[in-house]
């Protein structure tokens, strides 16, 4: 079972059947090379990855700047999500900030497999409420929570992460300049 499989089968069970027809569909990408685009902004993403080692964030641009959204680490799913959903060209894009090992699934297969197993239909359906609810909680993390706090969130939700993406990308997460995540990071460490 690929590293891919494996994930989803945590999220909701699969059948033997299910796993073979989903490993059949799964691609590795064993040597993404950092700063690789895997999105650009304005096209239609047409995958959804697994890093199963490595970094990546989704970013857009705002009045011209480059404002990280979410980041991915070791063992977790990213995508252009509302472009996969809607087939529209993405507002969004997706770059890996190191050395990765990373899986992906086409939207089309995705779709396929979907319709053919019910399995995977039910893990999409979960995948799209913990995406949902993930960003429910950046939305009430930004209105409601203090720099301090959501950099101590940003901290607990990736282990790790303040030591291995550029400080700019995460103080762009955090709506602050790098300027005062330095300050920030100075008074908390």
């Amino acid at each position: 079972m690929t590293p891919f499989t494996a994930a989803i089968h945590t999220i909701s069970p699969l059948s033997p059947a299910t796993i073979a027809a989903f490993d059949a569909e799964v691609i590795h990408m064993p040597r993404v090379q950092r700063y690789t685009q895997l999105l650009e902004v304005g096209d239609v993403a047409r995958q959804f990855f697994y890093l199963q080692r490595g970094l990546a964030r989704v970013y857009y641009y705002h009045k011209g700047v480059d404002v990280t959204d979410y980041f991915a680490i070791d063992q977790q799913f990213i995508g252009g999500v509302e472009s996969l959903f809607t087939g529209q060209a993405s507002k969004k894009a997706i770059q890996v900030l190191e050395n990765s090992d990373v899986y992906a699934i086409s939207s089309e297969a995705l779709e396929r497999l979907s319709r053919e197993y019910h399995e995977v239909e039910r893990a999409g359906r979960r995948l799209v409420t913990f995406a949902f609810l993930e960003g429910q909680r950046r939305i009430e993390s930004i209105r409601f929570h203090e720099a301090k706090e959501r950099y101590r969130e940003l901290d607990q939700k990736y282990p790790g992460l303040l030591n291995r993406a550029p400080l700019k990308y995460v103080a762009s997460y955090l709506g602050i300049t790098p300027v005062s995540l330095s300050r920030l990071r100075s008074q908390l460490d």
